[in-house]
């Protein structure tokens, strides 16, 4: 891995499609559902840094941000999420993966 790998966490934008029969179970069953998610990506709370937030486009209804030390880490949570709970009603539909960069204050600059 590089040096910057080393101090800077990935951050991984997941674009997600939720299809009509998920908010057809209704609100408990949604509650159902989503409790068997929580058990099976419970396992990720201490590696994943996870914020949920609401489509901007037409074409996503989830944006799901996920923040981690490795690119492993975001890979087998989102193998996970495609093959859990929620995978018969949620689609992830497109994945953006970044590093975030060194704090601006803290990166070396060239004196030239």
């Amino acid at each position: 891995m590089h040096e910057l790998a080393d101090k800077n966490k990935y951050v991984a934008f997941l674009f997600m499609k939720i299809s009509p029969e998920y908010f057809a179970l209704g609100r408990e069953g949604i509650h159902e559902v989503s409790a068997g998610h929580a058990r099976e990506m419970g396992k990720y709370t201490k590696q994943l840094t996870h914020i949920v937030c609401s489509g901007v486009d037409a074409r996503y209804d989830q944006v799901t941000m996920v923040e981690a030390d490795s690119l492993e880490e975001i890979h087998a949570a989102a193998t996970d999420f495609r093959m859990g709970a929620k995978a018969r009603y949620i689609e992830i539909v497109d994945i953006v993966v970044g590093m975030k960069a060194p704090p601006r204050g803290l990166a070396k600059r060239s004196s030239t």
